[in-house]
């Protein structure tokens, strides 16, 4: 070979490895959002699966439990959309037909505000097919909804049947001497999960409570709306509760200053006592994690995959320290994990 030359040899079997990994991470792009919908449908069953337990426990044949936790889930699916929908649609039917004096009123308590309101027009489609149109299109987001929200449950449900079953299977394609690892990681993270999810759900579920009832009694238009979107937000630590304020603070402009005023108010004591009381006792000690922790785990997580990100991103920070303890360990310094141990002992 002459002086100067050098000649690349790449092995075949690396070629091939560098081909599949390229071809696995076009997968996952593509299968993206249906492998986020596997992710909840997972988390889903976490918190479903202790209650067919409980009922194995009180005498409950498992095939029957499981019928009975489906009822339940889709119960309450039907629930929301036979009950709670049509309500929340009468209520922004009669706060678009109260527009005009909104816009006026607006204008009279923010005149800083009043050119920004006169540009903007509302007008109505004057053609049938503009309205066919639209309705067509939110017919179709409607469908595509729910079509998502069932296969998720149905997927859950699922899971509750065989995914004990599924993840032994899937096991066996690991090394034999790293199983025992994998076991007890599924075990552990098992637990960091099932504090997120039922320590979430009861924490939503009393937010929705508290703001459908302080809401009503302060006479806020759209309160159950605000209420359902109190429940969603609550998944979102810190940011959660200022997301669910701000329209419910504006709607409270509507009636006057002063009400808006309580009503971010009323918001503000909520996150106090959710923040200090209702989390501490209720998600347990498995989800210890500090503030700071929380809010770059729901930026990182929002900038990632959005809302979704953000709601995933913390239970995934807490089960960190599984991993760190079973699998990194050994890659470590010596006192490391026993450092982050006694760290998050003394955490308050």
């Amino acid at each position: 070979m002459p002086d100067g030359d050098t000649e690349l040899r790449i092995p075949f079997a690396t070629l091939i490895k560098i081909a599949l990994a390229i071809l696995l991470a076009v997968i996952i792009i593509k299968l993206w959002p249906v492998i986020l919908m596997i992710v909840i449908a997972t988390l889903i069953a976490i918190i479903l699966d202790p209650i067919v337990v409980w009922l194995e426990s009180h005498g409950v044949r498992r095939p029957i439990a499981i019928v009975a936790v489906t009822v339940l889930v889709f119960g309450l699916v039907a629930v929301f959309l036979f009950a709670l929908v049509p309500s929340i649609s009468v209520q922004i039917a009669d706060l678009t037909k109260q527009l005009p004096q909104v816009v006026n009123r607006l204008n009279r308590t923010f005149p800083a505000v009043a050119p920004i309101l006169r540009g903007i027009q509302i007008t109505q489609p004057a053609q049938p097919q503009a309205w066919i149109s639209r309705g067509l299109m939110a017919g179709k987001f409607a469908i595509q909804g729910i079509s998502a929200v069932i296969f998720v449950l149905v997927v859950a449900i699922y899971l509750v049947v065989e995914g004990r079953r599924a993840f032994a299977w899937l096991a066996t394609f690991a090394p034999k001497k790293v199983r025992p690892r994998i076991q007890q990681t599924a075990r552990e993270v098992r637990v960091v999960m099932l504090s997120y999810v039922r320590g979430s759900v009861i924490t939503a579920t009393i937010c929705f409570l508290y703001v459908l009832g302080v809401l009503t009694a302060l006479q806020v238009p759209l309160a159950l709306l605000l209420a359902v979107l109190a429940f969603v937000f609550d998944f979102i630590p810190v940011v959660g509760t200022i997301l669910m304020m701000i329209p419910a603070t504006l709607l409270g402009f509507l009636i006057s200053p002063e009400r808006a005023l309580l009503v971010a108010a009323a918001y503000l004591l909520y996150h106090l006592i959710e923040a200090y009381i209702l989390i501490p006792r209720i998600w347990g000690h498995e989800m210890r994690v500090s503030t700071l922790t929380v809010i770059l785990a729901i930026a990182i997580g929002g900038t990632l995959q959005g809302a979704i990100g953000a709601v995933l991103a913390l239970p995934i920070a807490a089960a960190y320290p599984i991993f760190e303890r079973i699998w990194f360990r050994e890659h470590l310094p010596p006192d490391t994990v026993a450092r982050h141990e006694e760290l998050e002992q003394t955490q308050v």
